[in-house]
């Protein structure tokens, strides 16, 4: 049953933000090192690990949120460190949904959430953008529904709704693993809103005086590398989003309004049609 938990007590060690990439860990004392950041897919700090509990990084990194769409709020830490994701929570009459992560929420941040009726269902794209989830379900207690592929990097975490390819948490909302990025990364779309949660399959550089306005598009096995997809691993994210009926676009740090399925196929299907690449590409191209 959903929060049973016979070794409860790992999850009641404090929790150590890392100022680099923003991924927790639960550790008696602040850790010797943060995984995410020796993985291929990121980079060491060039000055040294540093750690924050829970306290710290909220008197460091203000919280602020905001509704983008109807029903639909984003939550993002500025000033921040590091990878700097923001955090979604979704709104619906069958309840609430959360997706991603930001660095750390303040209380007030949490607060709210609870006004707006707190968490039924949490989860996230990949690991990059897990950030707080520990705090969510420790506020909340949501079922946290996760790819079972991304299982290992979730210590910090309760996974109680694994998952292979498909889920579909809350009427309207489904999870589709893409694979690609990490093993276990997703997408999650939002059916009745049109809008596609793509995590890092995707990346936008928006228009300065339109933040809804997406100018390029790419698409990376690691992004901070500049390291490719391979062809196969495009097909996959190609099979997923053309199954799929959106017209907006949203990464954990753009929410791209102008970008829906016929420019994400139409970008896959130019990067299969050559070598691979990690460029962006100008969204007027691909129409």
């Amino acid at each position: 049953m959903p929060g049973y938990l016979p070794f409860a007590g790992a999850l009641k060690l404090p929790s150590f933000v890392c100022d680099n990439c923003g991924f927790w860990q639960r550790h008696f004392s602040a850790p010797p090192s943060c995984p995410m950041c020796l993985d291929a897919r990121h980079v060491v700090p060039q000055d040294g690990w540093r750690f924050r509990d829970v306290a710290e990084a909220q008197g460091s990194f203000p919280c602020h949120w905001e509704e983008v769409e109807a029903g639909v709020w984003k939550f993002w830490n500025e000033p921040v460190t590091g990878i700097g994701p923001s955090a979604y929570l979704i709104v619906t009459p069958d309840g609430n949904m959360g997706f991603e992560g930001c660095p750390v929420f303040s209380e007030a941040a949490l607060d709210h959430i609870e006004s707006l009726g707190g968490m039924t269902m949490l989860s996230a794209s990949h690991p990059h953008s897990y950030g707080a989830l520990p705090q969510l379900q420790d506020r909340f207690d949501p079922e946290l529904c996760l790819p079972a592929a991304d299982f290992t990097w979730s210590a910090a975490l309760q996974v109680s709704w694994p998952y292979d390819d498909v889920l579909e948490p809350l009427p309207g909302l489904t999870l589709h693993r893409t694979a690609g990025h990490f093993d276990g990364h997703a997408v999650l779309h939002d059916r009745a809103r049109g809008i596609v949660f793509c995590g890092d399959a995707l990346k936008f550089e928006l228009n300065p005086d339109n933040p809804r306005e997406a100018l390029t598009i790419s698409a990376h096995k690691a992004f901070v590398r500049g390291v490719p997809l391979t062809h196969a691993e495009l097909t996959r994210y190609r099979d997923v989003f053309a199954a799929l009926d959106f017209h907006q676009t949203w990464t954990p740090f753009e929410q791209a309004a102008n970008v829906g399925r016929a420019e994400v196929l139409a970008l896959i299907d130019a990067m299969l049609a050559g070598r691979p690449h990690a460029y962006p590409v100008p969204v007027s191209d691909l129409r």
